[in-house]
């Protein structure tokens, strides 16, 4: 979905030309590039026909623009159609985080139980359950588990990198979800289940200017830890960017060019 988040499109390319077709169990649907248009632009966060975040704009509409047209026929004409997805991403071009997954609680019992069973066999360190509150609106993960399909969003990787530990990460990742249930012959792989964060906040700049990140990914913080500093064009302060909960940062951004509003770095709530 998100272009220029690579880990996830090597780590699907090599997931789809690697598994044998006669171990699957049912079928199995590998989508290694949503966002063409945002690749070959090296585009970030957003796709360049209409400027929108793909991840923002689902369920989609049949009628709108670009991306809610995208979203609405991915939702409706593939995802919908699956007992099971998952949601492969890194950080961005400007972004470093660390490994974690996100799921979004139903609050039907046997579809919830399914997705915490996918987002544990992961075996990320980190678990962001995003429902019912802080969840970023328009997301595939959420609304395919809404609309009864388990789901999950696994992050490994960032900075417009290939590197093999994070390409990797999310081959084993998904081969063990794959096992664990029941899509792919062999026993899953033991992993710790990720400690799940109370919360998921982002923090946004109050103004333009250039960034100092003062923490790197995951670095455990407190509440009102300088996290940054932000300064104008000849380094004069503007503002002190402090935590707004005890945690650990999951992704920082790595670009110093900050616009009003931009995205900063966010935090995992311990």
């Amino acid at each position: 979905i998100h272009a220029a988040e690579y880990t996830g499109i090597e780590a699907a390319i090599r997931l789809g030309r690697g598994i044998d077709p006669t171990h699957v169990r049912g079928i199995l649907l590998v989508l290694p590039l949503l966002n063409r248009p945002g690749f070959y632009e090296r585009s970030v966060y957003v796709n360049p026909e209409d400027g929108d975040n793909l991840n923002r704009v689902f369920p989609g509409d049949p009628k709108g623009r670009w991306g809610e047209r995208f979203a609405h026929r991915l939702l409706t004409e593939i995802v919908t159609r699956c007992e099971y997805a998952i949601d492969l991403h890194a950080g961005d071009l400007i972004e470093d985080l660390t490994p974690f997954v996100i799921y979004r609680e139903t609050g039907e019992a046997a579809l919830d139980e399914r997705i915490r069973k996918m987002a544990n066999a992961y075996g990320a360190r980190w678990a962001v359950k995003s429902a019912p509150t802080g969840e970023r609106p328009g997301s595939l993960y959420a609304l395919a588990a809404l609309n009864g399909v388990a789901s999950m969003l696994a992050e490994s990787g960032g900075r417009g990198l290939l590197i093999e530990q994070d390409v990797a990460r999310h081959v084993r990742g998904v081969t063990n979800i794959l096992r664990a249930i029941g899509a792919l012959e062999g026993a899953p792989e033991a992993v710790a289940p990720p400690r799940v964060v109370s919360s998921f906040d982002w923090l946004r700049s109050p103004l333009e200017g250039i960034f100092h990140t003062r923490v790197s990914v995951e670095q455990q913080v407190k509440a009102g830890d300088v996290v940054g500093e932000l300064v104008d064009l000849v380094g004069e302060p503007l503002a002190t960017v402090k935590a707004p909960a005890t945690g650990v940062v999951l992704f920082v951004v790595t670009s110093p060019a900050i616009k009003k509003d931009g995205l900063l770095l966010a935090i995992g709530a311990l």
